[in-house]
């Protein structure tokens, strides 16, 4: 487990703890290394989507898009939920219909690298109220836990 990436670190200690309903937003998840290894270089979100596809991860990551924020998040992919019935590309499950005109997984990263990478470079980690923008000492405090 020490050798886990951050991002998969935040992601199972925020869906521990119960703070999120779907998922984390690319961002949020890249951002986090600011706070808790602010030393450490940021992800691409190319790299990023490699290794959520990466099968030799210890949970299934889903993709959907949020429809309360409006974005795609990640999240863990409930071991209960029948697999085969969603779309999947090694270790990631998209669980809606986003994705469902677009042909394989290149076209899904090229979306979301489209979509995010700008964000990242712009330190552009969490979205509130629909707006980009930094974490909100709530969102910090809680990274802060994982210090």
């Amino acid at each position: 487990m020490d050798n886990q990436s951050l991002w998969l670190k935040v992601l199972s200690h925020f869906d521990g703890r119960g703070y999120f309903s779907n998922g984390l937003t690319i961002p949020f998840l890249l951002g986090a290394s600011t706070i808790i290894t602010p030393d450490d270089e940021l992800l691409s979100v190319e790299e990023f989507l490699s290794e959520i596809v990466d099968e030799s991860l210890p949970i299934k990551i889903s993709l959907q898009r949020c429809g309360n924020i409006g974005e795609y998040v990640i999240g863990i992919f409930d071991k209960d939920s029948p697999s085969e019935l969603y779309r999947n590309f090694g270790n990631l499950y998209i669980t809606d219909s986003s994705f469902s005109k677009i042909e394989g997984i290149n076209g899904i990263r090229s979306i979301l690298i489209q979509e995010y990478q700008n964000k990242v470079d712009e330190g552009l980690f969490s979205i509130n109220h629909r707006d980009w923008g930094n974490y909100s000492d709530k969102e910090i405090d809680r990274l802060t836990e994982l210090k």
